[in-house]
């Protein structure tokens, strides 16, 4: 990754709902258990992962919860602590 690449990820602006999806992504649920646990659609909580994923230049889903992670964008605690 090149210093603007990481430039970028770092004034990442996330929404708060992107950064909730990512999150529950992050702890493993699928995209309608995302949906049902924020109430809202699976069409949306998809809409929410495409946005986040490409504001984070990732080419895939697991590559955005890495990026997001390493820049402090989302918090990922383990579901056991």
């Amino acid at each position: 990754m090149n210093d603007a690449d990481s430039h970028s990820h770092e004034n990442a602006i996330l929404t708060n709902r992107e950064v909730q999806c990512l999150e529950w992504l992050a702890r493993g649920l699928s995209n309608s258990e995302i949906a049902k646990q924020l109430q809202i659609s699976g069409p949306t909580v998809a809409l929410h992962l495409s946005n986040a994923r490409k504001k984070l230049s990732a080419k895939t889903r697991e590559q955005a919860i890495a990026i997001a992670v390493a820049h402090n964008l989302i918090t990922f605690h383990n579901s056991e602590e």
